[in-house]
């Protein structure tokens, strides 16, 4: 899984999240109730879009970005660049969304910045050793 994976369906999931809270909490006005409402349901908002960007990528056979990197990005996203806007959102014209839905798409991809430099640094870590004592190439990993 590469870094530029990670990233783009990281950015997915931030746009569909952000649809998905427009859809509920904006358009719908669906009152949560409380404050432990509207963070349940931005969690569970949060891991819907991770698992629906995780599905569409098995099955359209693009490598797979696993669900411990989209539900945390997911979910962080509909805190810092979502939750805000949201309770500032002056009305409901269709520029307006599409700005929520950008802030979504750039904050999952600036919230899997950590997870894709960890998957760079874990790429580059392994290394092809050849030379003329050894006659057939030998990876070696850190483990070794």
């Amino acid at each position: 899984m590469g870094s530029k994976h990670i990233v783009a369906s990281s950015a997915a999931t931030g746009a569909l999240l952000a649809i998905f809270i427009l859809g509920v909490f904006v358009l719908a006005e669906i009152d949560p109730g409380s404050f432990g409402g509207l963070c349940g349901g931005f969690f569970a908002l949060s891991a819907l879009s991770a698992y629906i960007v995780n599905e569409i990528s098995k099955r359209v056979d693009w490598p797979e970005v696993g669900l411990k990197t989209l539900i945390p990005v997911a979910f962080i996203t509909s805190i810092i660049p979502l939750f805000g806007p949201l309770f500032g959102l002056p009305n409901n014209e269709p520029i307006t969304l599409v700005t929520v839905v950008l802030f979504g798409a750039v904050g999952g991809a600036f919230w899997s910045i950590p997870f894709a430099g960890w998957a760079f640094y874990s790429e580059r870590k392994t290394t092809q050793i050849v030379g003329p004592s050894t006659p057939m190439p030998v990876i070696l990993t850190e483990s070794e």
